[in-house]
């Protein structure tokens, strides 16, 4: 009865195995197709003060369709809400927020591009009537190699470097590269 248990047991122990590499393989293709696949947009950067010691070297980035608290919000969005905002383009690398809407919209123009994203603080403009806030999209940290991180900081506050994004049809976005003077630097790998 005790081997019959063992057997078991190894059974199960192989099975939680098994579906774990699975779900890092399905993360990992998704990463991979969104790269290869994702539609291509050159977005201007924007300084945002970054450390933390505890994670690596890495750049924080801010975009100006982020918001800096004033982007209006869909009526009753709460902190953690996702949110679909629409982009247009402006001039050069610049992307200007179209409309934030709590759903994909169903229509979307070719000149446009849609980003999914949460809203990280909301609050209600009373003066306007207004819910406003920021949101993130998930491409606010871009790791680079190590001993890069300072002079990468300080080209991004001098606005020196934009950043490459793969874009899905779902709205997800990973940064695929920075560019600075117009040449790609720290291609993110595949892998």
């Amino acid at each position: 009865m005790s081997l019959s248990m063992s057997r078991n047991g190894w059974i199960a122990v192989g099975l939680v195995a098994a579906l774990q590499s699975a779900a890092l393989v399905w993360m990992i293709a998704g990463r991979i197709s969104l790269l290869k696949s994702g539609r291509e947009m050159i977005v201007e950067v924007i300084p945002v003060d970054p450390r933390d010691l505890f994670r690596g070297e890495y750049v924080i980035l801010g975009y100006t369709f982020s918001g800096t608290g004033d982007t209006t919000l869909p009526a009753g969005t709460k902190r953690g809400d996702r949110v679909y905002t629409t982009l247009k383009q402006g001039e050069g690398s610049k992307w200007d927020v179209a409309s934030v809407t709590p759903t994909f919209p169903e229509k979307v123009d070719p000149g446009h591009a849609v980003l999914s994203g949460y809203a990280s603080d909301v609050w209600n403009n009373t003066e306007q009537a207004r819910v406003v806030g920021r949101i993130r999209y998930g491409i606010e940290t871009y790791f680079v190699p190590e001993g890069r991180g300072r002079d990468l900081e300080t080209q991004v506050r001098e606005k020196k470097i934009e950043a490459v994004l793969a874009v899905s049809s779902s709205g997800e976005a990973a940064i695929k590269a920075l560019v600075v003077d117009g040449k790609r630097i720290h291609e993110e790998p595949l892998f």
